[in-house]
């Protein structure tokens, strides 16, 4: 065995104690911070759950129109449920005017004024100027206008007649009556002529005259929009029904449920002993199909109990589950509206029961969650603390951290000694070898 060999040999058996334990303590130590991450996202999703049950969840609508081709529906929070009768007599059309050439390449006058009007803001072009050179075609009137008018809300175009003949269309942008098109000239009239007249929406809500001069009327009625895209024919409406959307609530419920839930079987796997039979059910190692995110972390077997020592967090668990035990401010619980503590701390749903009190008094149910003392301000404050920046999940992660870092330098002092041990072996036997060798070579002047 040569020295190099020997050295190897001797510096691996005086490291393998510190290296073992080295490597404990960082799997340790990586475990413990995964576990305080992943709890730090659970304990996130439940606050972005906790938030959007509070916004607006109990006051989501749906809309409907009876005859879909006629317009479409937006509903807001804001709109008051109810049915509403809707007839259109008239859509919004913008302005288009049109002039006759014999080609996009005949030549424009080099005399004359030329005026476009829409709505008060005019483009006045002086044909003295614009073709002092007498080159200018109506190919240059097109691109001159589109330069010049787009502010105004005109675009210019020509339609190409198969002749040779060609139109020069100026169309308006804005729909509406009081963005028509005016053409006016003081000679060599180009005998523009109206294609489309600009007009207003006219329509009815429940026998109500409106106009507007685009076809997208916004919150017509507080948090109701519509875009027309048909009239009615004489005689004849539609009916615009606007009711709670009792689904979007209770998705809002449910999806607080599991994040709470969640939660629970990730503190109760990261805290419990080893060995304990308490369940996990939060999915170890397997994916929710229930969840919305590709990329969810779940609990991994090694991780079971890696925080068995942290009595924090199991009094958060305890005080979660306190607040769900009481009652809100309005006297009402959550087993009233069908949501229940299993035997292993976790809540489940009767969808029929939560529907039916949705249904007939959502107000009382939104009191119960969104009340000054309802059941989402107080799981919020007792979350407060672990989830607030600088708080307790922040203050455990750093905690870490700077073990870790520790640990690292530790790991580099000592694969410092190593290295000179290694080298004071490797010295001794590459000497001993020497010494063989010459007392080998001595030996020989014997024989």
């Amino acid at each position: 065995m040569s020295a190099v060999q020997w050295a190897e040999q001797l510096t691996a058996v005086e490291r393998a104690g510190k290296d073992q334990l080295y490597s404990t303590r960082q799997t340790q130590f990586d475990s413990q911070l995964d576990a305080y991450k992943l709890l730090e996202s659970s304990l996130d999703k439940m606050t972005a759950d906790l938030e959007a049950l509070g916004d607006d969840a109990f006051n989501a609508k749906s809309g409907s129109i009876s005859d879909e081709s006629i317009a479409k529906v937006t509903i807001g929070p804001d709109a008051p449920a109810g049915n509403y009768k809707l007839e259109v007599s008239q859509l919004a059309q913008a302005s288009q005017v049109t002039a006759s050439f014999a080609s996009e390449d005949a030549l424009l006058p080099t005399s004359g004024v030329f005026e476009i009007d829409v709505n008060g803001d005019k483009l006045t072009i002086d044909f003295a100027t614009m073709n002092a050179g007498g080159t200018a075609t109506v190919e240059g009137l097109r691109d001159y206008i589109n330069k010049n008018a787009a502010d105004m809300g005109v675009q210019a175009s020509l339609m190409r007649k198969g002749d040779g003949t060609v139109e020069l269309l100026l169309t308006s942008t804005e729909t509406g009556a009081a963005n028509q098109i005016a053409v006016t000239q003081d000679d060599n009239a180009f005998g523009f002529t109206d294609l489309v007249v600009g007009q207003d929406a006219k329509f009815k809500l429940n026998g109500i005259d409106i106009t507007s001069s685009t076809n997208f009327v916004e919150d017509v009625i507080d948090g109701v929009s519509l875009e027309l895209m048909e009239t009615h024919e004489p005689g004849k409406s539609s009916t615009i029904s606007v009711d709670y959307d009792t689904e979007s609530t209770m998705d809002a419920v449910k999806d607080f449920v599991n994040s709470y839930n969640k939660l629970m079987s990730e503190i109760t796997g990261l805290t419990q002993s080893l060995g304990s039979s308490v369940g996990v059910e939060s999915s170890i190692g397997n994916d929710d199909e229930d969840s919305d995110k590709e990329d969810e972390k779940q609990i991994e077997e090694d991780q079971l109990g890696v925080l068995k020592g942290d009595a924090s967090l199991r009094m958060l668990k305890g005080s979660l589950q306190n607040v769900l035990f009481t009652a809100s401010d309005n006297g009402m619980r959550l087993s009233d509206v069908g949501i229940e503590l299993d035997r292993n701390g976790k809540l489940t749903i009767d969808d029929d029961k939560l529907e039916k009190a949705l249904k007939s008094d959502s107000a009382s149910v939104e009191k119960m969650f969104t009340s000054d003392n309802g059941y989402l301000n107080r799981l919020d404050e007792v979350m407060d603390p672990f989830t607030k920046r600088d708080g307790f999940i922040d203050m455990k992660k750093d905690n870490i951290d700077s073990r870790i870092e520790r640990l690292e330098d530790d790991i580099a002092s000592h694969n410092y000694r190593m290295q000179q041990t290694y080298e004071r072996y490797l010295a001794q036997f590459t000497a001993m070898e020497g010494y063989i060798s010459s007392m080998s070579n001595s030996a020989g002047l014997f024989y």
